[in-house]
């Protein structure tokens, strides 16, 4: 047996997308950590599997390389570039079913006029039970943590996916991100792991990032982790409502007016589409 794939990426967060639509449930957990498998895979940074949906145009399901379920925002879009280009929606816009709930974007115009994609990421949290960050506080906004005898200063934000901010110069993590990441995605305070976004602010309507993403390692580019980042900017009185967030693969222009539904609009593109020859184990069903 063998079933096509396309390969999709957004500001060089990379992924595998399966069109699932009509196809049996199977293991995707396994398939994700196979597929994403860099040289012996396609190589990426997940799998998304977009499946029918009873509440909404599609389900967009993603599974990090490890083979834990999560939610993207940079997936987000390019499932939404995807649905576009095949000619699955009539209208410019479509609804997600996500894990984190019903998941809207539309199709803009980008650089060029080549289409690009808005999402509307829901309400951000920084609720340490949304989180969860096991601290009793009402937000946890600078506060220290220490790991590898280097005590870092961390904004918690829930936005899809949790992520820990941590502001520093440009200098300490933009060409290689600090191993202190690694650390913080499995400190006991985040009994589910968090991803970790390391921002620099240039001015009050641009930012700098770079994000370890829990389940993957560093990335080129992060929908949710810029999202955070404007966020946690945003509450420190670093940044306005709205900013241009640049990841090495990347700009994202993230909207967050009146500290309500957080936006993120940029390019997604197809890169190239072929087919995987499925293992007997990863037909195994392992739940719709």
């Amino acid at each position: 047996m063998h079933i096509p794939f396309t390969k999709v990426e957004a500001i060089g967060n990379n992924f595998v997308l399966i069109n699932a639509l009509g196809l049996p449930a199977m293991n995707w957990p396994v398939l994700a950590r196979r597929m994403s498998a860099p040289h012996f895979g396609a190589g990426s940074d997940g799998l998304l599997v977009l499946s029918e949906s009873t509440t909404a145009d599609f389900r967009l399901r993603m599974f990090n390389p490890d083979g834990t379920e999560d939610v993207c925002g940079n997936g987000m879009r390019c499932a939404a570039i995807y649905v576009h280009r095949k000619g699955l929606i009539a209208p410019e816009a479509v609804a997600f079913e996500a894990n984190s709930g019903i998941v809207r974007a539309e199709i803009i115009a980008g650089a060029g006029g080549r289409p690009a994609a808005r999402v509307n990421m829901g309400i951000p949290s920084m609720h340490p039970k949304d989180i969860p960050i096991s601290l009793g506080l009402e937000q946890v906004v600078n506060y220290p943590i220490e790991v590898g005898g280097e005590t870092y200063p961390v904004t918690c934000v829930l936005v899809g996916t949790p992520h820990a901010v941590i502001f520093a110069d440009l200098h300490f993590f933009w060409d290689k991100i600090p191993h202190a990441s690694a650390l913080l995605e499995v400190h006991s305070l985040f009994p589910e792991r968090i991803s970790v976004t390391w921002c620099f602010v240039e001015s009050g309507d641009s930012l700098v990032i770079r994000t370890w993403e829990r389940g993957v390692g560093p990335t080129m580019g992060c929908g949710t982790g810029a999202c955070a980042a404007l966020v946690a900017a945003n509450l420190r009185g670093l940044a306005g409502a709205r900013a241009c967030v640049r990841s090495p693969g990347g700009v994202l222009e993230i909207e967050w007016p009146d500290r309500g539904e957080i936006f993120a609009a940029g390019p997604a593109n197809i890169v190239f589409e072929g087919e995987w020859p499925v293992a007997k184990d990863e037909e195994t069903e392992s739940g719709k």
